[in-house]
């Protein structure tokens, strides 16, 4: 477990003594004048609305055939603040139906509360707005709107859903994208479960524990056992919402995580369902994931033929990998789980899963070790808190080991601005399985493979008519030369990317030229103008485009970590001629700075050397993940950097 999931999972705050905001009677169809009359939560101001009341039972118990089933029942009711608020009246709900899994949603009660001519007017939706439909072969969607929607309405729901997949307990979320005025969850369980339960959040419910006795029917008899029910409550829950560099805000909500170990019926029933990653190493090392991975390549003696002359490990990996792509494109889509090669060949696409898988056993087939490394994503949360399961991942990419075994890489052949051991930022997690052909798994770190920097050199001057030209020349390596390929790749034309650049950058580009071509660096070189104000002075900005935003933090204070992508280094240089008739008024403090939270580190330099003035500058980040406690650190320090690159040289006229 990392250093900073460690410490999350001890950052739990009680909740505030007092009384909740909003007295609400938590009865289905109790909705009071004050909700309805409502038109603003004082707490945040901002939210477009507001869970006024929740409650989520959950039973994990015996069915009538002694099977065990999660029973979930769910009642909420919500205060519509702002338009924006209106699509909570939509709900939406997919859930299994195949030959060995029949899930259900039953009990579906939805009414809309509004005030109307002085009264309280309920509406109740009708059954035509509730559709239940087929989603694909082997699920379908429940999905139903509530009727007369307007901002200031309350909506109440209420649903039950069954599963009889109780080995799969979805997180339980007490806060959520919304405020959330109060909320009971309770869970019971039989006595003879084995659970594993926990929480996670910076705030700690309400807790107490309480018993019952349920029955089910056995054989024409009745078997009597107890139920033992956790109870949780909490009020003045506050939204938690994106935040800016944070890859999955969810995984910090405060929530409850269970999961069913095992069943133990003294002298009649012991089973354990509980999982350890080696029993998922064997899961998928009998998939189809290892099938194809080490399938024998179709096209060997062709791949052989494409190989003649190409000398290097790299090159010879990278021409494997084009051999493979010029074949099969990717369909963007990803998957854990590749088809057959000769399907994918068949079809000319296919998915990351597909490419990997192929990529993989064309380089087993020239002599390279390549293995499956199982990935989940840094946008789903981190992978410690899932129980062992194959389901905790979302797909693969490959590690290639020379055959001498003297280096290694890391490759997704899909993905076509990355490069060995240049990797979507997705994917740069603490833990990933490497899975070796022998069937055995291991950890591994894919946070730290590459450094990562871009150098922009720009030479300008003045023109008589009080225009500053000038080019700039920039080069960015590994994962920022990623970001700027997909960047690049997100506009129809070049001609949107270079309006985007000059919007930015407020220039005229006159001449552009970008390098992009497979591999670790991208290059960009292009010649601008931009119009000054004449007069007395000239106001300069020395730095084209401003590296960091000054939108990022300006919360005063954090609730979660900071997440960036990935270490990084900017070197940024700028000479200009001065003009002839002007002096230097004024340049720009020199600045040093350092962050320890994030290894981060500033140097700016501004002087005047002949009839030149030089900047230079170099930022450092080598750390990437910023806990809350030390939040203020990064921001001044954000700040300062921010207010270095909007910089000025001041020039006044002789």
């Amino acid at each position: 477990m990392n250093r900073f999931v460690s410490v999350l999972f001890l950052l739990f705050v009680c909740l505030a003594a007092g009384a909740q905001r909003i007295a609400v009677n938590p009865k289905f169809g109790a909705v009071s004048d004050a909700e309805v009359d409502m038109t603003v939560y004082e707490p945040d101001t901002s939210a477009v609305a507001l869970m006024l009341y929740r409650s989520y039972n959950l039973d994990l118990v015996f069915d009538n055939n002694i099977a065990i089933v999660q029973e979930i029942t769910v009642h909420e009711r919500i205060k519509v603040l702002k338009e924006e608020g209106k699509k909570y009246a939509d709900f939406s709900f997919l859930y299994l139906n195949t030959t060995d899994i029949k899930e259900k949603y039953s009990g579906v009660k939805v009414e809309t509360y509004n005030r109307e001519n002085g009264k309280v007017v309920k509406t109740k939706m009708s059954k035509k707005y509730e559709f239940d439909e087929k989603y694909s072969d082997d699920a379908r969607r429940l999905s139903f709107t509530a009727e007369n929607v307007r901002v200031g309405s309350v909506i109440e729901v209420t649903y039950q859903f069954v599963t009889p997949r109780f080995y799969d307990i979805d997180n339980i979320y007490l806060q959520l994208s919304i405020p959330v005025n109060e909320t009971d969850v309770t869970v019971g369980h039989c006595e003879y479960f084995r659970i594993n339960k926990s929480q996670r959040g910076y705030i700690l419910p309400a807790y107490r524990s309480d018993n019952r006795i349920k029955q089910t029917s056995v054989d024409g008899g009745r078997l009597s056992y107890q139920v033992e029910m956790d109870c949780y409550h909490a009020v003045d829950l506050p939204a938690m919402q994106s935040e800016s560099f944070s890859y999955c805000p969810t995984q910090y909500r405060t929530q409850l995580l269970y999961d069913l170990s095992g069943v133990s019926i003294p002298g009649s029933v012991y089973k354990d369902y509980s999982a350890t990653w080696n029993d998922v190493d064997k899961a998928i090392a009998e998939s189809s994931i290892f099938d194809e991975v080490k399938a024998k390549f179709r096209d060997a003696k062709e791949l052989e033929a494409a190989l003649q002359g190409v000398e290097g490990d790299e090159a010879r990996i990278v021409a494997v990998r084009k051999y493979v792509t010029d074949k099969v494109k990717w369909n963007e889509k990803s998957r854990l789980v590749p088809k057959g090669a000769r399907e994918v060949l068949k079809q000319g696409s296919g998915s990351d899963a597909d490419i990997n898988a192929l990529t993989a056993s064309a380089l087993n087939a020239v002599g390279y070790l390549a293995e499956p490394v199982m990935i989940r994503r840094r946008s789903e949360g981190v992978l410690v808190d899932f129980h062992a399961s194959i389901n905790a991942f979302d797909t693969f990419i490959i590690k290639v080991t020379t055959p001498d075994a003297s280096k290694n890489w890391y490759l997704d052949a899909a993905r076509e601005f990355g490069y060995l051991n240049v990797l979507n930022t997705d994917f740069l997690i603490p833990q990933a399985r490497l899975m070796h052909l022998d069937g055995h798994g291991e950890w591994v770190d894919l946070t730290a493979l590459t450094k990562s920097r871009v150098t922009e050199m720009v030479k300008a001057s003045v023109t008589p008519d009080g225009t500053l030209t000038g080019n700039a020349t920039i080069q960015a390596n590994n994962e920022d030369s990623y970001g700027i390929k997909a960047q690049y790749d997100d506009f129809d034309s070049e001609e949107e990317y270079i309006e985007d650049i000059e919007s930015d950058e407020r220039i005229d580009i006159t001449s552009f030229e970008i390098q992009k071509e497979y591999g670790p660096t991208t290059m960009i070189a292009y010649d601008f103008e931009r119009d000054l104000d004449t007069g007395d002075r000239l106001y300069i900005q020395p730095f084209l485009s401003n590296y960091h935003s000054d939108t990022s933090f300006r919360k005063e204070k954090r609730d979660i970590p900071v997440d960036f992508p990935y270490p990084t280094a900017i070197i940024y240089s700028f000479v200009l001629d001065i003009p002839e008739g002007y002096d230097v008024e004024e340049l720009p403090e020199s600045v040093t700075m350092t962050c320890p939270p994030v290894k981060g580190r500033i140097l700016f330099q501004c002087k005047q050397i002949g009839n030149q003035i030089s900047v230079s500058y170099r930022f450092t980040m080598d750390e990437t993940t910023v806990l809350p406690e030390y939040y203020a650190d990064l921001r001044a320090f954000w700040e300062k950097v921010v207010g270095v690159e909007k910089s000025t040289i001041v020039l006044k006229k002789q």
